[in-house]
């Protein structure tokens, strides 16, 4: 029995036609050859709307396959007219990319070289900050795996010298706005990525990240986790640039802690001598000085503290929280004495210092100098100053 064709069937083999013949683009790559990789042009950039699925895949093959060489008929690609042409030419952009950051970052990881040029994004800066041995790569690709953006920003904040941090609010919010749980707990990637920035000169600008940073580094998960857990080598040289950072100013009293902390002691003792060489050093910032020359450095110590015995600055008040609630006020000049009374081996308790308690970075614990009187200052002054001259 003979059968004719559906109307609808009929209609669509003619649109088929019609297409393969108007088309100039269906003429020349309707016989699916794959174009040849050294002559990308705009064709190829058309064959990527092509109505072939066929001839799209092999399209898209063929520009990944040509990898670096594809990157600039692409980016021309992306102010196509087609919307699905403009699509395909940004996913193959990413796709070209994360394939190349992928070969990069296995052959910094396998077979680093030190003298080739890396171009993995934001390992420029992180090496100048962190070193490039095995324990920094290994950190370098923790922190791309987990945030492949902010590595980017890093680079182009690195790149671009007119780039300016505090007209960038938009940059400050994504990439410098922590995570604080993950901070409180001592993740060590969220701790890398804040050093990091803090270590770029135009970064650390932002005031809020040195906060963030100042106080976090002094609690406990935090400590535990830069100085051993996994990359704790390279995590340490972290902190290190960081407080190298800050020490070109005059130390505040918790930079200065954060350096006697981490056991950063030549960088503490640049801090030390600056702050006290200094005539406008806080007093907090002066009482953290003389602790650490005298936990360090206890040889030098004396004459240190023997200058600061007439430094009547107030540098801490406390609340005590005992069965009658008092306020203790503590001078710089009140630190120097208990401190010379250590070193000489005279327990400060016994002229007055009733407060006191020990602490294993500053000998004794900041808050727990001082007094609740004048009355008492002078009477624990008076006695303190006689033992020291030995009467």
């Amino acid at each position: 029995m003979q059968k004719f064709a559906s109307p609808g069937s009929f209609h669509l083999g003619v649109f088929v036609v019609a297409s393969l013949v108007g088309s100039p683009l269906a003429a020349q790559v309707s016989d699916n050859r794959l174009p040849n990789h050294g002559d990308l042009s705009e064709l190829q950039i058309e064959a990527l709307g092509a109505g072939s699925y066929r001839m799209r895949q092999r399209t898209s093959r063929a520009f990944v396959d040509a990898g670096p060489a594809a990157i600039e008929v692409l980016r021309g690609g992306l102010d196509h007219n087609d919307a699905e042409i403009r699509l395909q030419c940004q996913r193959l952009l990413i796709e070209i990319r994360e394939r190349q950051t992928e070969r990069e970052l296995q052959h910094l990881l396998t077979e680093y070289d030190p003298a080739r040029t890396y171009r993995l994004p934001g390992w420029k800066p992180f090496a100048e900050a962190c070193g490039d041995d095995a324990s920094a790569r290994g950190l370098f690709k923790r922190l791309l795996d987990r945030d492949a953006s902010f590595m980017r920003w890093l680079q182009r904040v690195h790149d671009d010298p007119s780039y300016d941090i505090e007209n960038q609010l938009e940059d400050q919010f994504r990439f410098l706005s922590p995570d604080t749980q993950r901070l409180n707990s001592g993740d060590l990637l969220s701790w890398s990525r804040l050093l990091l920035a803090g270590t770029n000169a135009k970064i650390c600008q932002v005031p809020v990240l040195g906060s963030h940073i100042r106080c976090g580094l002094q609690c406990g998960p935090t400590i535990h986790s830069l100085t051993h857990g996994a990359n704790s080598t390279a995590t340490m040289r972290l902190v290190r640039s960081w407080l190298r950072r800050q020490s070109t100013t005059t130390a505040t009293r918790a930079t200065l802690r954060i350096a006697m902390l981490y056991e950063c002691d030549t960088i503490a003792e640049q801090m030390a001598r600056t702050t006290l060489d200094s005539h406008h050093a806080s007093p907090a910032s002066v009482q953290t000085a003389l602790f650490y020359y005298v936990a360090h450095q206890p040889e030098s110590a004396s004459l240190r503290l023997a200058n600061a015995l007439d430094d009547q600055r107030v540098c801490q008040v406390w609340q005590i929280a005992s069965l009658r609630r008092r306020a203790i006020q503590t001078q710089v000049r009140d630190t120097a004495l208990a401190l010379l009374l250590h070193l000489r081996g005279v327990d400060p308790r016994t002229v007055g210092f009733r407060d006191l308690q020990a602490d294993p970075i500053t000998i004794y614990g900041e808050q727990t100098f001082g007094f609740e009187t004048d009355q008492e200052r002078d009477a624990a002054h008076d006695l303190g100053q006689r033992l020291l001259a030995g009467e």
